[in-house]
């Protein structure tokens, strides 16, 4: 079962590595990368951004999310896209079970996931953040194939 605290500060402490690196002021950085200047402080203090805004930032470091969330040791995917495609959640998170021989209702026995969110996502919905980072660790998945980037 994933602990997903250890997860929040692998992202906490790989974000801060890569931003300290930009030498850029919060402000700066936070202009680069199309977010709000107040966003930036929190996410150096352990506060998970929302998806969108974990893959503005791994867009501007051109990394995998996989790498910033301890998923994968591969900076980046040869063949990684910018931006996102939510599209491909779903069909991408009934691969995964299938391959693992689950489904939905036993990964929400183990609290990673809500009984209802599954209609929500048949829908086209994204799960937050943290499930996301969840369901790629307890079924072997990439967030960056999740989300469509590979």
């Amino acid at each position: 079962m994933i602990n997903i605290t250890k997860n929040i500060e692998t992202f906490t402490e790989n974000f801060t590595d890569l931003f300290i690196k930009t030498g850029a002021s919060k402000t700066e950085f936070a202009n680069n990368v199309g977010l709000k200047h107040s966003q930036i402080e929190p996410y150096l203090n352990g506060t998970i951004p929302i998806t969108s805004n974990v893959v503005k930032i791994c867009d501007y470091f051109n990394c995998s999310i996989d790498f910033i969330t301890g998923l994968s040791n591969d900076f980046n995917y040869p063949n990684l896209k910018k931006g996102f495609n939510q599209s491909c959640f779903y069909p991408e998170y009934e691969r995964l079970l299938k391959l693992n021989h689950t489904n939905h209702f036993q990964l929400s026995k183990l609290n990673i996931v809500t009984e209802t969110s599954l209609s929500l996502w048949k829908k086209g919905s994204l799960p937050k953040f943290e499930v996301l980072i969840a369901i790629a660790y307890e079924l072997g998945g990439s967030i960056d194939k999740m989300l469509g980037r590979i």
